[in-house]
């Protein structure tokens, strides 16, 4: 039962230490700003709890299952950018390429989309008007920061390869059909 408990932080520190290992600050910049470190603090107040939590088997099984698949996704990523120079969530550099292999070939933003999964899965182990209130704040969160993104792109270098690109992927999970 503990490991029940433990796995949302497990896998939150997994995402942490492989996002410090991955993602470097731009000359200039001392590292991830205040706006990055949100995600961290989003993740500790999943963690918050002021009852006791009565897990539910079904959601249990449904929440690991996404924790996992979170995992999975964070990895792929990370792998596929692996000696790549990535920068910081809401960073101010000028994106010089576009990573299309691993899940970026469906997924512009797989990190944000991992993060998103393993903060839902726990909202779904852990069921709470507040967990599920902090996901869709995230969700707001992280479509900024993918739009954010999305204007650097439209004025770097790669602009026109990128508006291709952006057309045939799905910004968190997979284009099933026409525009997003």
């Amino acid at each position: 039962m503990g490991f029940i408990f433990a796995l949302p932080v497990l896998v939150f520190i997994w995402q942490v230490v492989g996002a410090a290992h991955t993602f470097r600050p731009m000359p200039g910049q001392r590292g991830a700003s205040f706006l990055a470190q949100l995600i961290s603090l989003a993740f500790v107040g999943l963690f918050y709890r002021r009852d006791e939590i009565e897990l539910v088997p079904w959601l249990t099984v449904v929440g690991v299952v996404g924790l996992i698949a979170s995992l999975v996704l964070f990895e792929w990523a990370r792998r596929a950018v692996s000696g790549r120079l990535f920068s910081y969530i809401f960073s101010s550099d000028t994106p010089e390429f576009i990573c299309m292999d691993g899940p970026f070939a469906s997924i512009r933003n797989p990190f944000y989309a991992s993060y998103l999964l393993a903060m839902l899965s726990t909202a779904v182990m852990w069921p709470s008007v507040f967990r599920f209130g902090l996901v869709l704040a995230m969700v707001v969160y992280f479509t900024g920061a993918a739009m954010y993104e999305e204007r650097k792109f439209a004025r770097s270098a790669v602009a026109a390869e990128y508006a291709n690109y952006k057309a045939r992927t799905g910004r968190f999970a997979p284009r099933l059909f026409g525009r997003e």
